[in-house]
């Protein structure tokens, strides 16, 4: 049964989203970290595993985990993946991090949509890539992705586009017509395309529908790095599993 009206205290859990903010009257709306229990299904797994009561070292992914999430991408997405594009991260902001890091050399250029998600800033830097950043514009209530600035700013040091769709924090989902546009600007200027999709299995709105960017096309599947996550859809963040499709 998932009650969704409960009110869950969440004060002295040491929860990253409640103590940034603890002792003030801001609702602390500042990270994807839900306040809803996970799914009862999730619980009792995790209760069987911990009653096993050893927890060394395991296969990441186990063999489950990787029918589990070929299963899901193939039902919910209609997009057919192999075992062995699965690769295992400890967290989707890692992911981010080691993408800036194998597309081209330090001194090259990573570019990122203005307004997004922090990491995606500040990944580029990380990796010793300058970040290069590409406005929003609004268009009929979405912000989208500006994609005649986009081409503007592309020279020959531009080796990653860091995508994100369902995008954060704007929402917007973005259409097949759309990811198409983008890839075929990022197929002519041969750009690695990494992709979060973190927020995927949570839209909403009644017919909108996600499309992962690596299915449009052969070549959209070998020039994406698809991040994902169980993390946001069943709030399990804390457990520090996130995953690539390459």
């Amino acid at each position: 049964m998932y009650n969704f009206d409960e009110i869950i205290d969440r004060s002295n859990t040491a929860s990253t989203k409640w103590e940034k903010y603890r002792g003030t009257n801001i609702l602390p709306l500042w990270v994807a970290d839900s306040d809803f229990k996970t799914a009862p299904e999730v619980i009792q797994a995790m209760q069987e595993r911990v009653a096993n009561g050893i927890f060394g070292y395991t296969l990441q992914p186990t063999p489950e985990v990787e029918e589990a999430i070929i299963f899901h991408l193939n039902t919910q997405y209609d997009w057919p993946i192999e075992k062995d594009w699965i690769v295992p991260l400890p967290s989707l902001v890692s992911g981010l991090n080691i993408a800036c890091l194998i597309a081209g050399d330090k001194g090259d250029a990573v570019i990122t949509p203005h307004t997004i998600y922090p990491p995606f800033k500040t990944a580029p830097a990380n990796a010793g890539r300058e970040v290069v950043t590409v406005p929003m514009r609004l268009e009929n209530e979405r912000w989208l992705l500006d994609f005649k600035a986009l081409e503007a700013c592309i020279t020959s040091k531009s080796k990653l586009l860091l995508f994100c769709n369902p995008h954060n924090p704007g929402g917007v989902v973005y259409t097949e017509n759309e990811l198409n546009q983008l890839h075929q600007i990022c197929q002519k200027h041969n750009l690695l395309i990494c992709s979060d999709e973190i927020h995927c299995d949570l839209i909403l709105e009644p017919g909108l529908k996600h499309t992962p960017i690596a299915k449009l096309n052969p070549d959209s599947t070998q020039r994406t790095i698809t991040l994902m996550a169980a993390s946001k859809t069943f709030n399990i963040a804390g457990l520090g599993f996130g995953f690539a499709i390459i």
